[in-house]
């Protein structure tokens, strides 16, 4: 089974690969697309035109589309927006795919295994409850370390506990959703 990742940015993908990997890695191959579009050129006519010629190219099972809210819940308008996004993007891969929005951004997955952050960057942080409640997490997460950058998510994503990032609700529920989509293909 092939799965493609579209998102923000090389590091956000790269990121939740990693992740994905730990869970999926013996029957799923992932890879991303659109690996030159950062940020709010995902919302760029234009970029569907470059996502279409890369989907039927690579002619993924499932596109998992990742995008940051950049902002704590509720927030009708954000929400609405990333929705309008990924329903506009969706019908550009024949509707296979799926929505990880990350709230407040990616780094709040980090949050929910923050021992791992801890003996990674040498910190003290306390145990978060709700990581998705964080205001602005990449920023807490540099005021603990000097040493973090967000270009290092990638290589923090491959030391996290997969089991402890499901204490991010939403992280858990987008996890509920893929495997019933891989569920769907496999029967």
């Amino acid at each position: 089974m092939k799965v493609a990742l579209v998102g923000e940015a090389p590091n956000d993908t790269l990121s939740i690969q990693n992740l994905l990997v730990k869970r999926y890695s013996s029957n799923i191959s992932f890879f991303s697309l659109l690996n030159r579009i950062n940020g709010s050129q995902l919302d760029n006519q234009k970029t569907k035109r470059f996502l279409r010629i890369e989907y039927e190219t690579k002619k993924p099972d499932i596109v998992i589309f990742i995008r940051d809210l950049d902002d704590i819940l509720p927030s009708v308008e954000k929400i609405a927006n990333r929705k309008l996004y990924f329903s506009s993007s969706n019908s550009v891969v024949d509707k296979k795919g799926i929505f990880l929005l990350n709230v407040f951004e990616i780094e709040a997955l980090i949050l929910a295994d923050i021992e791992t952050f801890n003996k990674i960057y040498n910190c003290n942080i306390k145990s978060i409850p709700e990581p998705m409640s964080i205001i602005e997490p990449k920023e807490l997460l540099r005021s603990y370390s000097k040493d973090y950058n967000e270009s290092h998510n990638p290589d923090v994503f491959k030391k996290l506990n997969f089991e402890n990032t499901l204490n991010c609700s939403y992280f858990n529920l987008f996890i509920l959703k893929l495997d019933q989509e891989i569920n769907k293909i496999i029967s």
